[in-house]
């Protein structure tokens, strides 16, 4: 008897277990574009606080010498702001930044005395990118550097 309402059972599935195959293969095809979407934005994310840190440092040196030939060495050496943004882009260029990432941009340079500020930006390389067609996303990342004499 209960082999007989076995295949009933087995009779009367219609594809139902196809129908659900598909179903979860979808949903795993989903899952692993979300997550290799994701896992883009986090190596950009990487890539880019290294290149803020390496320019934010580098923007870093441009001490200002008439301060310096004026005032004393002192503690703190302030920054020359025209000669830390030109810090900034020969850092860039010399880094060859715009290979690693697309639609890279300096953000913003702001030197307050001692320190240095560099916020960067790009847009990552999405392996799925086709099925964010509202936007592309852009990962910002940003680096203080402060120059004190010890």
């Amino acid at each position: 008897a209960i082999a007989v309402n076995l295949r009933k059972l087995v009779e009367r599935d219609e594809g139902s277990i196809l129908l659900f195959g598909i179903g979860l293969s979808v949903a795993g095809l989903m899952i692993a574009t979300v997550s290799i979407n994701v896992a883009s934005l986090w190596v950009t994310r990487n890539v880019l606080d290294g290149i803020a840190d390496g320019a934010a440092l580098s923007a870093a040196q441009a001490v200002n010498a008439d301060a310096i030939y004026r005032d004393g060495l002192g503690t703190n050496l302030r920054l020359n702001e025209n000669l830390a943004r030109a810090k900034v882009k020969q850092y860039v260029e010399a880094a060859n930044v715009r290979s690693q990432v697309e639609q890279f941009s300096v953000r913003s340079v702001e030197v307050s005395g001692t320190s240095v500020t560099v916020t960067v930006q790009a847009s990552p390389r999405t392996a799925f990118g086709y099925l964010i067609p509202i936007s592309t996303p852009v990962v910002v990342s940003a680096a203080k550097a402060i120059n004190k004499v010890r």
